[in-house]
């Protein structure tokens, strides 16, 4: 079980890093919400949804900010050249 939060991540192919700075939030931050221990507050919601181009409803729930759980396959992962 995974958060979709982290699914449309990968499904995307984006660095943890790379969504954190386009943002300018907390990469730490971002990686305890998408392993589901910390809940989304109200001002990042929308942002994260549009930057997905998801409801904020496929990010977390409107009301509490925890991040919606899904059960899907992990996308596999390609790792980049350096």
């Amino acid at each position: 079980m995974l958060t979709n939060l982290r699914f449309l991540r990968l499904k995307k192919g984006l660095r943890m890093k790379d969504v954190a700075a386009e943002l300018g939030i907390n990469e730490t931050w971002l990686c305890r919400v998408e392993r589901g221990q910390n809940y989304v507050p109200p001002h990042w919601r929308e942002k994260l949804a549009a930057f997905y181009g998801v409801p904020v409803a496929e990010i977390c729930d409107a009301e509490t900010g925890w991040p919606v759980l899904v059960e899907r396959e992990m996308p596999k992962l390609v790792r980049r050249q350096a």
